[in-house]
């Protein structure tokens, strides 16, 4: 784990110093007593130089005092003398042993005492720790708590904390500075899970990236499940214009889903969705995007009274680029998409192009826009894409929701081919089809209609599950009338409620799914 500015906790340092610190002077004072009997030893042997004394007078007694020897060399004061540095010796030495012996085997026993009794409490403490992080870990999984960064387009299960005093920790988790806090080097004590308020501290959340730096604001911010949903789309498919109406009908329908909505501002990249908004009102068209880094539109679309928020990113980049391999590589958001909305303008199928200028005119084509790049080959660069980002291997399908959504439905005598008209049609004539499945049912058919083949059969070889929608972002082309959008909302919600747990959309589907 990365240093973090903290101070480490008692059980993962402290505790080991103390005791390396209390096993330490028990061993030195015992080696220093060792040494004090061994000098005690040394002195008591030099002491006895004059043992002679002692040997002098039991040769005088075992002689009767016949010895001539003994009686000229033996003293009383050099005999207790030498009877005493005996004494002394043999003192010093049977000291030496208990202290060499004893006192070793006392220091080693109770210091295995201690440590067992230590290990005993770093036990209990690890375990303790090891449930803690567990289940902080299983939480988040559960609940799927994770961030995007809208700026640098990656995730990450937890940002980076700023302490108030400016210090910033990468990894506010239980470890090794604490288990349900840890202190700061500044004093201040920090929580380190949800339980206990990680997300509720002074202080502010950022983007760990060293080179994003993205600020996510408080704590609030990050007690939440992230969404990502990129749309996928060639040029002039309408994607600017779809996600500004599918997010302004979500303000206003979530609420009668039981749903609560909160649009974020992008302030790391600039947002348009306000003066896309503006100019819709005002009968305009948005201006086309160009931006080929792709931009984060996040909104919160939570349950009523849940405490754990989602947080929804619809991504979007350039549909040039697309056109490249290289442009589209760069996106790291396709990197941690949970689903796909892909955006097709019928116009893009030449026969059908081909089919509305005979009867509608060539000025028809040109007023609602025409995108001019195969899907299949949006859809075939995206897949590219995912692989070179080692997302999927070349032999699997992309594991993820893809709501292909047909756009542009205002155009005359769409409806009868793929909008509700077709799907009425459908249902009359298959009793026991769902109305999902009838509409998809008539986009394939639309598809194999007019040369969408190779699309269609690279949707059901790349993805596993696929769902049709059909829609009209403005209601109309540019004619001066207020624009109403039809169907925009439906994919999104979709998605949602296929990767969402907390949110269910069944008295709308009419079941779950």
């Amino acid at each position: 784990m990365e240093k973090q500015p903290a101070y480490t906790n008692y059980f993962f340092k402290g505790g080991y110093v103390e005791l390396g610190r209390t096993l330490a002077n028990a061993f030195t004072r015992c080696g220093e007593d060792i040494a004090d009997s061994w000098g005690l030893l040394c002195d008591a042997f030099f002491d006895l130089g004059n043992l002679k004394h002692i040997w002098y007078a039991f040769l005088w007694c075992i002689t009767f005092g016949n010895s001539d020897t003994a009686s000229l060399e033996f003293e009383w004061s050099g005999f207790f003398y030498s009877f005493w540095a005996l004494i002394k010796f043999c003192f010093a030495l049977f000291k030496l042993l208990c202290v060499a012996v004893l006192t070793s085997v006392t220091t080693c026993l109770f210091s295995g005492v201690h440590i067992i009794i230590l290990m005993t409490f770093f036990l209990i403490a690890y375990l303790f720790f090891g449930v803690i992080k567990l289940a902080d870990v299983l939480y988040c999984g559960a609940k799927h708590i994770s961030t995007s960064c809208p700026k640098c387009q990656k995730r990450y299960s937890l940002p980076a904390y700023v302490c108030k005093c400016g210090r910033k920790h990468t990894r506010m988790v239980p470890s090794k500075y604490g288990i349900f806090k840890r202190t700061c080097l500044c004093g201040a004590k920090l929580s380190t899970t949800f339980f206990n308020g990680r997300h509720k501290m002074p202080g502010k959340y950022i983007c760990p990236n060293a080179n994003c730096g993205y600020d996510f604001g408080g704590g609030d911010k990050i007690l939440s499940t992230s969404i990502a949903i990129p749309v996928v789309a060639g040029p002039s498919a309408g994607k600017t214009c779809y996600i500004t109406m599918a997010l302004s009908q979500l303000s206003k329908t979530a609420g009668g889903l039981g749903l609560d909505f909160a649009y974020q501002e992008n302030v790391a990249l600039g947002d348009d969705y306000k003066a896309n908004i503006a100019r819709i009102e005002r009968c305009e068209l948005p201006p086309k995007t160009q931006d080929k880094r792709m931009r984060y539109y996040q909104f919160d679309l939570t349950p009523k009274g849940d405490k754990i928020r989602n947080i929804i990113s619809i991504c979007d980049v350039a549909g040039e680029a697309y056109e490249s391999s290289a442009d589209t590589g760069a996106q790291q958001g396709f990197k941690y998409a949970d689903a796909f909305l892909m955006l097709v303008d019928p116009l893009s199928l030449e026969d059908y192009r081909k089919e509305v200028t005979e009867t509608e005119g060539e000025a028809a084509v040109t007023k609602y826009g025409a995108s001019m790049r195969a899907m299949d080959e949006v859809a075939t660069t995206l897949v590219n894409a995912l692989i070179n980002m080692k997302c999927i291997s070349q032999a699997s399908m992309v594991n993820t929701d893809v709501a292909v959504v047909f756009t542009k439905c205002d155009i005359p005598g769409l409806d009868e081919k793929i909008g509700k008209k077709a799907v009425a049609t459908y249902m009359a004539n298959n009793p026991k089809a769902t109305r999902f499945e009838a509409q998809n049912k008539v986009c394939e058919q639309f598809l194999l209609t007019y040369g969408g083949m190779n699309f269609l059969q690279g949707l059901t070889a790349q993805f596993k599950s696929i769902q049709f929608f059909t829609c009209s972002a403005l209601g109309h082309s540019k004619d001066g009338q207020a624009f109403v959008a039809e169907g925009v909302e439906e994919p999104i919600l979709w998605l949602i409620d296929k990767e969402s747990d907390r949110i269910d959309l069944k008295d709308k589907w009419g079941k779950s799914i």
